[in-house]
């Protein structure tokens, strides 16, 4: 049963009181089921602290059973709403991802309707205020996302701009179409939110920019749009020591991947290209699963598995589509059950532990 706010905070303060960690990381050991726990970014349905899903959230934030949150547009309706609940998290678990989608222009969650700074879109900071002008935003930007509660943002965006573009160029999300211009813009915003302790995820590898549809709906295949250019800003920023953290996108590339999986599930794009060809070191995360290209093509279970077989190290699940308050624990067994039958190696959850640990360490979540 669903314990109340003030039951739980009571229950947290006893935990407190007989000297149990409240970091996972500070304990003497962390068995395997935490380290798989994790690797799981959860959303919740709730808009304030006092929902069951917050509160259920909270309980396995607690439990060590996840290794952060997601929000979405729907967890934010209130500014006291997003920002209670964010509190709560952090009450359960201070070492846990508090994590949101604020780019600027259409994807900002804390909006100036809610009391928070307007942040332009991409292609607008390039028009009208040049890279010392995007700067100032961003670090406005950084300061109240963190004074909110939140330590990591889905952004930015390093895809290239092309106008016929769905997801991207429609709504000016892109820096433009030079990757020398797109990193340098990203590397901006990437500094002004580390600076404040807040992690960012650059998306979507290996480019989205130039796709015919829209990852939301269905599969995007790329094979005949994308080209090796869009690569680079991705690479430039591997190699200024900026990218802590990539999203793959629910992307195909027969060429890339004969096989025809989405990005999210290919190991040969994600770990031999992002990993062995881009000497890529940091944490690999995947768009939200419960995306429609996902649903609709594989069920949870097949999804979580063939996204950690594919080298993603952070399975980002909104559980929004079907919620279930259960889904830590089936995320859990339905890997250790992988484990057990040779479909994962235990190695490979060790390693993704270990670039996670180093990730939370880097912005003082330990």
């Amino acid at each position: 049963m669903a314990l109340n706010r003030r039951q739980w905070l009571a229950g947290a303060a006893v935990c407190s009181v007989a000297g149990m960690s409240t970091q996972v990381f500070a304990e003497p050991s962390v068995s395997l089921e935490q380290k798989i726990g994790q690797m799981l970014l959860m959303g919740f349905i709730g808009s304030s602290p006092e929902t069951a899903g917050a509160l259920r959230v909270a309980e396995h934030l607690s439990g060590r059973h996840i290794g952060g949150v997601l929000f979405l547009r729907h967890n934010v309706r209130s500014r006291e709403g997003a920002e209670g609940s964010a509190a709560l998290f952090r009450e359960a678990d201070p070492g846990a991802w508090m994590a949101i989608d604020q780019e600027g222009g259409l994807v900002q969650r804390l909006s100036r309707d809610l009391g928070y700074t307007w942040i332009p879109r991409a292609s607008q900071i390039v028009e009208e205020y040049g890279l010392d002008g995007a700067e100032r935003l961003y670090t406005i930007g950084a300061e109240e996302l963190r004074a909110a509660g939140f330590n990591m943002n889905l952004a930015p965006v390093a895809d290239v701009h092309e106008d016929g573009n769905a997801v991207i160029g429609r709504h000016g999300r892109a820096y433009g179409t030079d990757g020398e211009a797109i990193s340098a813009y990203a590397s901006r915003f990437i500094d002004a939110f580390n600076a404040h302790q807040v992690a960012c995820v650059i998306k979507h590898f290996p480019g989205h920019g130039r796709s015919r549809g829209d990852s939301h709906d269905g599969f995007v295949d790329i094979t005949a749009t994308w080209s090796e250019a869009e690569l680079d800003p991705f690479a430039r920023l591997i190699n200024s020591g900026h990218a802590k953290f990539i999203m793959g996108g629910h992307l195909t590339h027969q060429q890339l991947d004969p096989s025809g999986v989405p990005v999210t599930f290919s190991r040969p794009i994600l770990t031999g290209i992002l990993r062995d060809r881009m000497g890529y070191d940091g944490v690999i995360m995947t768009d939200d699963l419960d995306m429609g290209a996902i649903r609709s093509h594989y069920d949870q279970r097949s999804a979580v598995i063939r996204s950690i077989q594919a080298g993603n190290d952070v399975i980002m699940m909104s559980n929004s589509a079907a919620p279930n308050m259960d889904l830590p624990q089936q995320f859990v067994d339905w890997v250790m059950q992988a484990i057990e039958a040779g479909e994962i190696e235990e190695g490979w959850i060790e390693a993704s532990y270990q670039r996670i640990r180093r990730a939370k360490a880097r912005f003082a979540l330990q």
